[in-house]
Order: C-alpha cells, then sequence, then structure tokens
C-alpha cells in the first residue's frame, strides 16, 4: 500500500498555525471543558477530517519532527522553518515541483539525444564529404605525376 500523507503533513502544520494565532485570543475566566493540549487537538482535528489512526498521526509528527518543521512534539509547537515551509506550499507543492523537475528533465534528455542524434549524422555527412574530396584530390595527384612522366 502506497498512501501519500502530503495533504495530512499540510493539514497539521496550518491547524498548528491556527492555534497559535487564536491561543490567546479571549480569556476563559470559566470553563466546564477539560483543556487539551495542542498535540491532543490536532492530532482529534486530523483523526476527524482524515479518518488516520493514532500510530499514523504519531507518525506524522515525527516527520514534521525530522524535517525540523516542528520545535518539539510534547507540547506540539511549530518551528520557523515550519512556517516559512507552510507559507511557501507545503509538502503537496514540494511534491508537485519534484514531478515537474522530473518531467522537465525527460524532456530535456529527449531533446539531448535528439540533438546527439543529429551532431552524429551531421558528423557522418562532414566525413563522408571528407573522404571524397581526399579521394578526389589523391586521384588527381596521382594524375599530375603520371603525366609528368
Amino acid at each position: 500500500m502506497n498512501k501519500n500523507y502530503n495533504k495530512e503533513l499540510d493539514y497539521i502544520l496550518e491547524q498548528l498555525i491556527l492555534e497559535y494565532e487564536n491561543i490567546y485570543k479571549g480569556v476563559k475566566f470559566y470553563s466546564e471543558d477539560k483543556l487539551i493540549s495542542t498535540n491532543e487537538n490536532i492530532s482529534q482535528k486530523v483523526m476527524d477530517k482524515f479518518g488516520l489512526k493514532e500510530w499514523e498521526i504519531n507518525v506524522l509528527f515525527s516527520t514534521l519532527y525530522i524535517d525540523k518543521y516542528v520545535k518539539s512534539i510534547d507540547p506540539l509547537t511549530i518551528s520557523l522553518e515550519g512556517l516559512v515551509f507552510f507559507n511557501n506550499g507545503g509538502y503537496v507543492e514540494k511534491a508537485e515541483l519534484k514531478i515537474k523537475d522530473a518531467n522537465r528533465l525527460e524532456i530535456m534528455q529527449k531533446e539531448m539525444k535528439r540533438y546527439t542524434l543529429g551532431l552524429m549524422i551531421f558528423t557522418a555527412i562532414v566525413a563522408f564529404g571528407t573522404l571524397i574530396s581526399a579521394w578526389f584530390f589523391a586521384i588527381e595527384i596521382i594524375k599530375h605525376y603520371e603525366g609528368l612522366k
């Protein structure tokens, strides 16, 4: 099974940014709700939206940590690199750029093969023309020396 988690990773980064934007908006003086951590809150949102299991979410958090887009997992905090990376398109954009680069490289390789073939044909024509002119001048030199005798 080959599953691509780029959308989920970008969603986690987006939710982290939204969480930090709204962390100090409004103060709750009295709340019956138990305060939940950022890690638990984002995990629940990812589970609800994408239907991932807890171990998959933990792997995603670890991936973000290894890529240095998250400073720590518990408490879950985004890094400056993560903020910049998300604003530059995130994992989805990075994957699309890889595909575009691979396609561009493939096109360039095909063009190089075509130009190489053209250059080989041109070289063969020049070599054949040089051979013909060498034979012509060799015959002329032989005729010139035979005419002197």
